[in-house]
């Protein structure tokens, strides 16, 4: 009669240790940091809406009351600090002169204007100013029956300033931010109006 001996346990785990494909690792690249580089955000030709409202000082803030504006924008950073840029801007007016027959009417004010911005930037949050000059014009001579502009003006310079805060989001082309400005409609007898709007930008 034959008798077969076992292996030893020992034996049996040496010898698939040496039959077992050695394990290696290797690292390719470090992690990607969460916060974006703010070298790599897009510069160059931006476009910009904006959606806000516009309100006109002294006796005007009562008789025009608070508009809804929409405004446009295109334009160029020369440097990471500094753009030139021009805006498109209309805001809508509901009037208010009492029992007068010019109460309850609607009024438009278009402008376009050609503005420097400059920017200073801390990683995704920038701070920005911007100012101005070029043409306003009254959908209607309205108010020149009432004293707010000359008789039959309807056209007239307008300076505009302002400053805002940017947030640039983690694509590099998108960004949005808050504008507070001033604007002095020379055509228009009242200290000025300041606005206050959102926009969100895209630069290509």
């Amino acid at each position: 009669m034959v008798r077969i001996l076992a292996p030893p346990p020992w034996a049996l785990t040496f010898t698939l240790l040496l039959l077992a494909a050695p394990a290696t690792a290797q690292i390719t690249s470090e992690p990607a940091s969460p916060y974006p580089d703010e070298t790599q955000f897009a510069r160059g030709l931006y476009g910009e809406a904006e959606l806000g409202t516009l309100m006109f000082l002294a006796d005007a803030r009562e008789q025009l009351g608070f508009g809804t504006a929409l405004g446009a924008r295109v334009g160029y950073d020369l440097m990471r600090w500094a753009a030139i840029q021009v805006h498109a801007f209309g805001s809508t007016h509901t009037t208010h002169f009492g029992d007068a027959p010019q109460s309850g009417q609607l009024l438009q004010i278009y402008q376009g204007t050609a503005e420097l911005k400059l920017t200073i930037r801390f990683g995704q949050l920038a701070a920005l100013a911007f100012g101005g000059a070029g043409v306003a014009r009254l959908s209607t001579n309205l108010l020149g029956t009432t004293g707010l502009t000359d008789p039959e003006v309807q056209e007239g310079a307008v300076l505009l300033g302002g400053a805002g805060v940017d947030y640039h989001t983690l694509s590099r082309h998108f960004s949005f931010g808050v504008l507070a400005s001033f604007a002095r409609y020379l055509a228009i007898h009242a200290p000025g109006a300041v606005g206050l709007s959102t926009y969100v930008r895209y630069t290509f």
